[in-house]
């Protein structure tokens, strides 16, 4: 009977180990996620908490940083923070007061001159690291494309697959609306200031769900080109995979290991922002300071975003 008994605990043991662990795609075990009690003595409820906002890619992180600081489920958790709109809306909107914290990529120049202009300053610091990756239909037979390749495309240069490796059709290369997250993202990494060429209105998509259908749905998908941040794509949409493919640059292929590493060429970080003015006992100066420390490093880690290794 104690042999049965010491078995019976033992499978229970076993299966409630397994149910702790991460599911695929890694991650660390629920062990090794911070709680509640590590924030100190600062009682953060439902009413003190921070206007918390930030780009769309970054609302996992959002959401697990909220549930563990309050200790909700995630769907309440996501209830009380905004992960809408474009990048450079969000930063704006920290500089007006909407928001007192941004879990957010790259401000762009406009955002960056707004806030000048309303004397307002940023404090930011790197959480985490992404990447501006290009995506085609699954359809076309190109693999990978060099970061010269890409710009060449992007100035008009380019106009037809078969002249990087590809069959003979017209290349459709899309563009992200010039305040989103994934613009300033290109802005800044394949950096052609005003020879970036001016597409047709209809190849400028206004979200980032938009332009992964855009490259599932055109008709005669095999000629589109377009780009995304890696996260969002991989563990937000990874649906999106099954009608299109990520390229390789310059013979890397993206992923948290490559981005991480730097090895992947157009890898970028991403921040947690307030105001620089924040006075050090506000809510939102003490959860900016968790989400800096080694304790809040580790839910970028959980949510499975890539992490600077170098």
């Amino acid at each position: 009977m104690k042999k049965i008994t010491a078995l019976l605990i033992l499978a229970a043991f076993i299966l409630s180990a397994a149910a702790c662990g991460k599911s695929a795609g890694g991650g660390a075990s629920s062990s090794d996620t911070p709680t509640a009690s590590s924030i100190g003595n600062f009682n953060f409820t439902k009413d003190t908490y921070p206007k918390m906002g930030g780009s769309l890619a970054a609302l996992p992180l959002g959401e697990a940083v909220t549930a563990t600081v309050l200790g909700l489920d995630r769907d309440t958790a996501s209830s009380m923070i905004t992960f809408e709109g474009s990048t450079t809306d969000n930063y704006v909107a920290l500089a007006d007061g909407k928001f007192d914290i941004l879990l957010a990529y790259e401000p762009s120049e406009e955002a960056k001159e707004y806030a000048k202009n309303k004397n307002f300053e940023y404090e930011m610091t790197p959480i985490g690291v992404d990447a501006l990756v290009f995506i085609c239909s699954i359809k076309n037979k190109i693999s990978s494309l060099t970061v010269d390749q890409i710009k060449d495309i992007y100035t008009g240069k380019t106009t037809n697959w078969k002249d990087v490796g590809g069959s003979d059709m017209e290349i459709v290369p899309y563009q992200r609306n010039k305040d989103s997250g994934s613009q300033t993202l290109f802005d800044k990494l394949i950096n052609l200031g005003d020879d970036l060429m001016t597409p047709p209105k209809e190849q400028i998509v206004e979200s980032m769900i938009g332009l992964l259908e855009a490259i599932a749905d055109y008709d005669g998908a095999e000629g589109s080109l377009g780009y995304t941040v890696y996260y969002y794509l991989t563990n937000m949409e990874a649906s999106k995979l099954e009608t299109s493919k990520i390229l390789s640059v310059d013979g890397v292929v993206p992923s948290n290991e490559t981005i991480g590493s730097g090895e992947y060429p157009l890898s970028n970080d991403f921040y947690v922002v307030i105001s620089k003015k924040a006075p050090e006992d506000s809510p939102e100066r003490i959860l900016y300071n968790w989400i800096c420390s080694e304790q809040g490093k580790q839910l970028v880690v959980n949510e499975n975003y890539p992490v600077r290794t170098k």
